[in-house]
Order: structure tokens, then C-alpha cells, then sequence
């Protein structure tokens, strides 16, 4: 055991150390702008909006930094010409989602451990071109490029659970623009998806915030708890208070070995790794073990990675970023049916 997860940490580390070192270059940095002025209209439709809670500042090359901004939420569009990033700040969400160049399904996303600003941009980048949908991506400071690797483990985990009001905000306005149906939210469906850590930031919602203010109606359609690196036992507990939402769908892997390495390091089976204890009633169960071995981060292609998820995986990821009941056809692997609250051992 010891010796695996010396072996898990040195591999983190170096893949770690070499994405960070492409991502936050001089040179990739420099492929982003942030602009002082308004939008511009400009020939593309490729464009993202990040809600960030890290500090800002506007003059630098690095214009957003590693650490959480506990005083303020930030809302910014981003639109991508010519290869060039154009960051653009706005007073709030409703503005940012107004300059997307058409009304698609909307993705609400948290990534994991390990994402700086340019990093979570090619992730949410990834996210919209595979899906189709426009992509919410909830930024937070999930790394330090210069702490070692256990520093950085507690770093993002702590941040994530400090931005859990702020993910708590985020969804307010979400449901104040539904209550009032607002343009930019008729006629799609929302789903939110936290990945790995991301969840931490739930969960911490779900325990410390106000909750029962979002429970007013189910204006989120799918709920999606990704590879979650949060404890699997009693978490239904938290899992079964979310009304909010029309359909809960929890992806785990029993071979995934960054949850592995996690469980090593908390002493704490992982959601996203195995399910222990009472399962949630509210809650769809899918077991990706079969279809993608030891990956961690199963649900986009990247282009540097081997691994591409087959035909029946992306049909069921488009079906759940659509807001409609998704089934992975190809295995069947719904491990329950919703309200049945199995306990596993």
C-alpha cells in the first residue's frame, strides 16, 4: 500500500508538473487578454462563460491568480479569434450569457484537483465543442504551482470547500432567472456537473448553506456527481436533501486509480471510486468500471489522451448535458433504479 502511493504521488507530480508547465507558460498565457472595454462583435462562436471567485488583476499577464477570493464572484465571457482569448468582465451572469452567439443546453461545471485559469479553459472549451451545449464553468483555485503535491492535495480541498458559497450564489441566480424566465434560459435545459473535487463543492453546499431556499423548485434538470472525491459512506445524507433538481445521476469506478490514491490519502472509500453505506433514494447509480478501466476523467476526449470513450458512453453524456433521462444502453449499468435505497456493503 505505501509503496503504491509513493508511486501514485511521483506520477501525479510529473504529469502534474508537465501540464502546469505548458499551461502556465509565458507563451500560453499570452494567448490571453483581458480587455478594460466592452464586447466587440467578432466573427466566431466560439465562446465560454466563467463565473471565478480568484483574485483579479487586470494588468497582469497572469490577470487571475491560485488563490479564492472569499469577498467576491466574478462574471467574465470569453470569445476566442484567431487563436487569441479575449476576456471580457461583466457586471453579472444574465449579461455574460446574453453575448453567447445562440441559445444552446447549458452546463454547469466544476472541475477537480489541479486546474489553473488557461487549464479549466480547455476543459470547458472541450466540454461545449464535444456536447454542443454552452458551458458555465464554475472557476476556483484548485492548485499552486508552487506547492508540492500533498500541499496542493489539502490546498484544493480546502478551497473548494471555502467556494462552496459561492457555487450556492451561483445557483441563486440560476434559479431567480428561471423563476422569472428570463431570455436567456427559455427554452433550454440546465444541468450542473461537478468532477472529482468539484464535488466537495456540493456537498459542502449541501451541508453548510441555505439549501432549502434552492428546494423552492426543481429549476436545475440533471445533477450530475461525477468521479466524485468525496466520503462514500453517509452520503446520502446530503444526496437525498437536493430537490432542486429533476434527475440525480452519480458516475463511480471501482479501478479508478486517482480515487484510489485519494482513498489512500483520506483513510476513506471515495463516492466516485466505490458505494458504501445506504444508497440515496433520489439518485441514479452508474457504474463505469467496464467501459474505461482506470481512467479518471472518462467523459471528454482530449487530444493528447488514448483513451476515447465509445460510441454508447458520448450518446449517454449527450442525453445527460440535454436534460433528458439517460441510460448507457451498451451495458446496462444502472446499479439501481431511482428510490430503491439499497445499502452496500
Amino acid at each position: 500500500m505505501k509503496r503504491f502511493l509513493v508511486i501514485l504521488c511521483v506520477t501525479l507530480s510529473l504529469n502534474v508538473h508537465a501540464q502546469l508547465s505548458f499551461y502556465n507558460s509565458d507563451d500560453y498565457w499570452a494567448n490571453f487578454s483581458f480587455q478594460s472595454d466592452s464586447v466587440k462583435t467578432a466573427a466566431t462562436d466560439t465562446c465560454l462563460v466563467f463565473v471565478s471567485n480568484r483574485h483579479l488583476y487586470k494588468d497582469s499577464l497572469r490577470f487571475v491568480d491560485e488563490y479564492v477570493d472569499t469577498s467576491a464572484l466574478k462574471y467574465f465571457f470569453l470569445q476566442k479569434h484567431g487563436g487569441q482569448w479575449n476576456v471580457f468582465q461583466t457586471p453579472t451572469l444574465a449579461d455574460a450569457m446574453h453575448l453567447l452567439p445562440e441559445k444552446r443546453d447549458i452546463v454547469v461545471y466544476a472541475e477537480g484537483m489541479g486546474k489553473i485559469f488557461t487549464t479549466n479553459v480547455e476543459r470547458a472549451l472541450l466540454m461545449r465543442s464535444q456536447y454542443q451545449v454552452n458551458v458555465i464553468m464554475f472557476d476556483y483555485a484548485s492548485i499552486n504551482t508552487t506547492y508540492r503535491p500533498a500541499r496542493n492535495f489539502r490546498f484544493a480541498r480546502e478551497n473548494a470547500r471555502l467556494s462552496a458559497p459561492h457555487y450556492y450564489r451561483l445557483l441563486r441566480v440560476i434559479q431567480q432567472a428561471r423563476r422569472e424566465k428570463e431570455d436567456w434560459m427559455q427554452q433550454v435545459k440546465v444541468s450542473t456537473f461537478c468532477h472529482s473535487m468539484g464535488n466537495i463543492i456540493l456537498m459542502e453546499m449541501m451541508k453548510v448553506q441555505d439549501y432549502q431556499q434552492l428546494n423552492n423548485e426543481p429549476f436545475i434538470d440533471n445533477v450530475v456527481i461525477n468521479a466524485a472525491c468525496v466520503p462514500s459512506k453517509k452520503h446520502a445524507e446530503w444526496v437525498e436533501n437536493i430537490h432542486f433538481a429533476n434527475k440525480i445521476y452519480i458516475h463511480y469506478n471501482k479501478s479508478d486509480w486517482q480515487l484510489k490514491g485519494a482513498h489512500l490519502l483520506t483513510l476513506e472509500a471515495q463516492l466516485g471510486e466505490k458505494l458504501k453505506g445506504k444508497l440515496a433514494k433520489n439518485a441514479n447509480y452508474v457504474n463505469f468500471r467496464e467501459q474505461v478501466g482506470s481512467q479518471h476523467s472518462y467523459f471528454l476526449n482530449f487530444p493528447q489522451n488514448e483513451y476515447r470513450m465509445t460510441n454508447e458512453m458520448k450518446d449517454y453524456f449527450v442525453q445527460l448535458f440535454s436534460g433528458n433521462t439517460a441510460v448507457l444502453e451498451e451495458y446496462k449499468t444502472l446499479v439501481k433504479k431511482e428510490g430503491n435505497g439499497t445499502s452496500v456493503n
